[in-house]
């Protein structure tokens, strides 16, 4: 099994909000720990409110990854055809259909 197919089909907002949050705990961490200091000044601080802020900025990556994953299903309980719903399933059919292998039979490409 592939395991990039576990992360779903936006790969990239993944990667990015993976980077963001190792960045930002790193930031944390070394404003915590160590004694950052420039021409007397401590800047341990302005690195942990830094790295609080890019953990923060994160969530929206996290967020978009989400987003991008979720399967919009052909009965979503609306009685009317709404343009909206329609043109999400539409994208997220294509985006999710494109990824995948082509596989034979029933079998499905799940991720465990």
């Amino acid at each position: 099994m592939n395991p990039i197919k576990c992360i779903g089909s936006c790969v990239p907002l993944f990667f990015v909000a993976v980077l963001f949050d190792i960045t930002g705990v790193v930031l944390i961490f070394v404003g915590i720990f160590a004694n950052v200091r420039l021409d007397g000044r401590f800047y341990g601080d302005f690195l942990i409110y830094t790295g609080s802020l890019i953990v923060f900025a994160s969530s929206a990556f996290w967020l978009m990854w989400y987003m991008g994953n979720v399967r919009v299903s052909v009965d979503d309980g609306l009685q009317k055809s709404n343009s909206i719903v329609e043109l999400a399933r539409k994208l997220s059919e294509s985006n999710y259909s494109h990824n995948l292998p082509k596989l034979p039979g029933k079998i499905q490409n799940k991720c465990h």
